[in-house]
């Protein structure tokens, strides 16, 4: 550092530099997902039977770049800057249909080559640039299905990555919850699957704050009293230029901490890093990216608030790698390289990063524990912490298409876990492949029948997507009986994550007053042996 003196008023007086605030640092999470469009066929099949109303095969051909080689032309791009890279998570059930129209010679030749390439770009500090997240193997909403269920599906997806890739030099340490659907009793299952982080919508840090100045634009009823446990002071900044209903906390909203889950019976306490990944920045870059998110305008409002050197803001730009704008030849090419200008112009004030790299210089404290409300990212009906996109209320009616394709999965799954208790399954390659014992054959229909997106689309297509996962558990208990068959039940019932009605008994929900503060508490229980 030069050193100038000046004389003022005839003293010798020594300037002192005014002291740098941190950079804000810049990530992204670019997912890809297609499912199984048929529950027990291959896409090719699907296609060649002419279930749906679309061509099952265009959907992937229009996105042919996004799954072959325009994410790592993206980070190419930025190879000059030390720690640019990306997060993106690739299901299994993707893989599964690009390797069947490979197969069948309809396209997609040797697309594994780009990502088995791209996954060996490292930053200067050894970690992938092009980091791929684990996932679920197919795509479920994973705080309500069975533990024991979604930890098959994160093996099943760091197989299919390792088998489609090859290993990374550092295995992924982080995931990407389908939907970014988190809620804190995912924890213990994660850390047993050796997961270090979890991207997490932040409006669920913000919503958990006593002093979280809730407005009715976000299209979300107000926070549960009871979720809102997080204290003290921060600032409150409502931003402009971009589609921002409520005002976002900083710098704390955009800081990683620990979340813990305690275990009610034992009092073990587990815990793991929840990265926050920005709802709004996020919604906002998936239009296109850099030009169409304003980033300059965006996130210098929030620079004068990242005052804390070692844990300086990150924005993880958190979207669907495949649609809209975030899927565009523009994205990844013109305006990436835009963006990769303009970190150049600014070294001083933003850089991009991997998650684990910034985790790795940035960690959070031991005693920075916090809690996150549950719930999923905006373009889910907002993420309200219900689920009710996968979980929706039943009609008119009484009928909730929703609800009734639980009831289905929780009794498969009972009779798939009792049928693991008797004869375990053989290998995590067979459950895929659906080859194998019974006991295989019945986990690789369950774990289909789970795949999100057979709720997402309620009432589409004559109710096709509705019937899916009574489809798949059909497929899985015909294999499954065959093995209780031969042995008595030693699996307890299995439980469906408990829920209440109404969710804010006594407050506010979807602008109404809800009274009384009584609640019932619902449930799906089921046992091979039965219920009394």
């Amino acid at each position: 550092m030069k050193l100038r003196f000046l004389l003022v008023a005839g003293a010798l007086a020594l300037a002192v530099p005014a002291q740098a605030k941190p950079k804000i640092y810049v990530a992204f999470q670019w997912h890809m997902h297609q499912p199984i469009y048929w529950p027990g066929e291959s896409l090719v099949q699907t296609e060649d039977a002419h279930h749906w109303s679309f061509d099952v095969q265009q959907i992937l051909f229009d996105r042919s770049g996004p799954y072959t080689a325009w994410p790592i032309d993206a980070v190419r791009q930025g190879l000059a800057l030390s720690s640019l890279g990306a997060q993106v998570s690739f299901t299994g059930s993707l893989m599964a249909n690009l390797d069947a129209l490979e197969s069948s010679g309809r396209g997609f030749s040797g697309w594994k080559n780009g990502w088995a390439g791209g996954r060996g770009l490292t930053t200067s500090s050894g970690n992938p640039r092009l980091d791929l997240t684990l996932i679920g193997y197919h795509h479920p909403l994973m705080p309500l299905v069975p533990s024991a269920d979604r930890r098959l599906q994160i093996q099943l997806h760091r197989r299919a990555l390792e088998a489609h890739f090859g290993p990374a030099a550092r295995g992924p340490k982080g995931i990407f919850p389908p939907e970014t659907a988190f809620a804190e009793h995912l924890v213990p299952d994660f850390a047993a699957e050796g997961i270090e982080w979890t991207l997490v919508d932040n409006i669920h840090f913000d919503r958990a704050r006593a002093d979280y100045p809730y407005s009715s634009g976000s299209n979300l009823y107000p926070p549960n009293a009871a979720e809102q446990r997080d204290l003290g002071g921060v600032n409150w900044v409502q931003l402009t230029n971009l589609w921002a209903p409520t005002k976002v906390s900083a710098p704390w909203g955009y800081q990683p901490h620990f979340v813990e889950y305690v275990d009610p019976a034992s009092g073990q306490s587990t815990r793991i890093v929840a990265v926050p990944a920005a709802r709004y920045e996020g919604n906002e870059d998936a239009r296109g990216g850099f030009g169409a998110f304003l980033y300059e305008s965006v996130l210098s409002q929030y620079e004068a608030y990242n005052t804390d050197d070692a844990h300086p803001m990150i924005v993880v730009l958190h979207h669907d790698g495949d649609n809209y704008g975030g899927g565009t030849d523009s994205y990844y090419h013109s305006n990436f390289a835009n963006f990769v200008g303009w970190l150049q112009a600014n070294p001083s004030r933003f850089e991009c990063t991997t998650v684990q790299d910034y985790l790795d210089r940035f960690p959070p404290a031991a005693n920075d524990v916090i809690h996150v409300e549950p719930g999923s990212w905006s373009g889910a009906d907002n993420g309200d912490p219900e689920f009710l996109k996968w979980n929706g209320d039943p009609a008119a009616d009484g009928y909730s298409p929703d609800r009734n394709s639980w009831g289905v999965i929780v009794a498969a799954a009972n009779r798939v876990h009792t049928a693991e208790a008797i004869a375990p399954h053989t290998s995590l390659d067979a459950i895929q492949y659906g080859s194998g014992s019974d006991t295989d054959q019945a986990w690789h229909f369950l774990l289909n029948g789970e795949t999100s997106c057979y709720w997402y689309w309620d009432n589409t297509e004559g109710g096709k997507w509705d019937s899916h996962p009574a489809r798949a558990a059909n497929q899985a208990v015909l294999h499954a009986d065959a093995v209780i068959a031969t042995a008595s039940d030693s699996v307890p019932p299995e439980i469906y994550l408990p829920q209440r009605e109404p969710y804010n008994p006594g407050a506010i929900e979807w602008g109404t007053k809800v009274r009384p503060s009584d609640f019932d508490v619902w449930t799906y229980v089921y046992d091979v042996s039965g219920l009394t």
